[in-house]
């Protein structure tokens, strides 16, 4: 018989669960996507969907209802401005839970349980629409550079030239000097055939 199945208690009291899924509520709704075991995800998709339900309703009696279980009052206005307004035409199915394997150390099989609708569409349009804002701040850039090159006199021209010989006469002197060791050694060898 299941007599006392109703909740999976998760080998811990009722003080230490509540916070144990208030926490990762909180870090489901920050997140959108949180990494935890299987059977705590499955648990926490309980929770997180009637959280959810509460959000799409929009009245102070629900934001009361869901901050009693978050306590964290960015996370409810997040909850009631942003995710309850994507899941406004759904009924259902907010979250879901995959399955990873197991963690390393005790075997314990890790799921990762995230919302089913992210945000990540329109910070990628807003990426774009970064990237094409500093192009076209780097084009002038660029040709300003190109006229400042052509500007440039014959005497700046021959400085850079003289710098850049000078650079090469270095390393090339760098490269003939034999090390000393060596010097040591042909010296020897010289003394050696001498005799």
């Amino acid at each position: 018989m299941r007599h006392m199945n109703r909740v999976k208690t998760l080998n811990k009291k009722k003080g230490h669960r509540r916070a144990l899924f208030q926490n990762l509520a909180n870090a489901l709704f920050n997140h959108e996507s949180i990494k935890t075991t299987s059977a705590k995800a499955m648990e926490l998709k309980k929770v997180a969907d009637r959280l959810i339900t509460l959000a799409k309703r929009k009245d102070t009696h629900s934001m009361r209802l869901t901050f009693a279980v978050l306590r964290d009052k960015e996370i409810v206005r997040k909850l009631f401005t942003d995710i309850g307004e994507r899941y406004k035409e759904i009924n259902g199915g907010y979250t879901r839970v995959l399955k990873i394997g197991n963690r390393k150390g005790d075997n314990a099989p890790m799921a990762v349980i995230e919302l089913t609708q992210k945000k990540e569409k329109e910070e990628k349009k807003e990426k774009t629409e970064k990237k094409k804002v500093t192009e076209t701040k780097a084009k002038p850039k660029a040709k300003a550079k190109a006229k400042e090159e052509k500007k440039e006199t014959p005497a700046k021209k021959e400085k850079k030239e003289k710098a850049a010989k000078e650079k090469t006469e270095k390393t090339e002197a760098k490269e003939k000097k034999p090390r000393k060791r060596a010097a040591k050694k042909e010296t020897e060898t010289e003394v050696e055939a001498k005799e």
